[in-house]
């Protein structure tokens, strides 16, 4: 049991590995905001949600391209914060 209990351990430390630091994510919605015009409409709002969703569902990766995005075309390319589409059956 107690073998189990550490893999199941490292197995969710490794998965944890590429999950990027709340202060990435903040700058990195900074950007996306000034970058899609929607900065100054952003300034009176808390952005903690969109932090915790970034650190959740984001890679350091996609993270440090939304960061290092001059354009809004390079923004859209980073996959950062792409949301799950959700698939319906049809009846």
């Amino acid at each position: 049991m107690k073998r189990f209990l550490l893999v199941v351990v490292a197995a969710a430390g490794l998965g944890a590995c590429n999950k990027p630091a709340a202060d990435d994510c903040r700058q990195a919605i900074k950007n996306m905001q000034a970058l899609l015009g929607t900065d100054t409409a952003a300034r009176n709002t808390d952005n903690e949600a969109e932090v915790r969703l970034c650190k959740g569902g984001s890679s350091r990766e996609a993270v440090a391209c939304a960061l290092n995005a001059k354009t809004a075309e390079q923004l859209k390319a980073c996959d950062f914060m792409a949301s799950k589409r959700a698939t319906k059956s049809s009846p």
